[in-house]
């Protein structure tokens, strides 16, 4: 057809149940086959949906048509947009009253700017007591140590 672009041109070499497939695997069924089928209309019992959905990966065409979509979606990831989206569904959340996911997404945006940063001691090799209890005095001098819960200097 003249005016196509090559893309949905080849696009349209798919059913559109295959096409539901695609949109089903790389968006709400994340990757999940079997899923992706049940959602694109794929009939039968679990197993049965399994089939059709490794079935539907394998076919040339619509494996070409989810890695492109797939390299779509990478060139659009990057911090800055994930910060946005966070930021976004932090205020979206606490307009609908759920705090939960309000003060989750501000978390993971605190925690991509380093705000938090994770005090775990990983050891390896023989322990000793003495390794322990030195461990252990220093979880204690921390613990009593207080904490400034003050933004700025100019706070009073």
């Amino acid at each position: 057809m003249p005016g196509n672009s090559s893309a949905a041109s080849k696009r349209a070499h798919l059913s559109r149940k295959q096409e539901r497939f695609i949109a089903e695997y790389t968006n709400m069924a994340n990757g999940n086959a079997t899923e992706a089928a049940a959602r694109a209309g794929y009939k039968g019992n679990r197993n049965t949906l399994g089939v059709a959905g490794h079935r539907a990966i394998k076919n040339d065409k619509v494996k070409a048509e989810i890695i492109r979509l797939d390299a779509e979606i990478a060139k659009q990831m990057s911090p800055d947009r994930v910060k946005r989206r966070l930021h976004e569904i932090s205020h979206n959340s606490e307009a609908a009253g759920q705090f939960g996911p309000a003060v989750r997404a501000e978390e993971l945006i605190g925690k991509s700017l380093g705000m938090w940063v994770d005090q775990s001691i990983q050891l390896a090799g023989v322990l000793k007591d003495e390794h322990v209890a030195a461990l252990i005095e220093i979880a204690r001098a921390r613990q009593a140590k207080p904490v400034d819960l003050k933004d700025s200097d100019d706070d009073r």
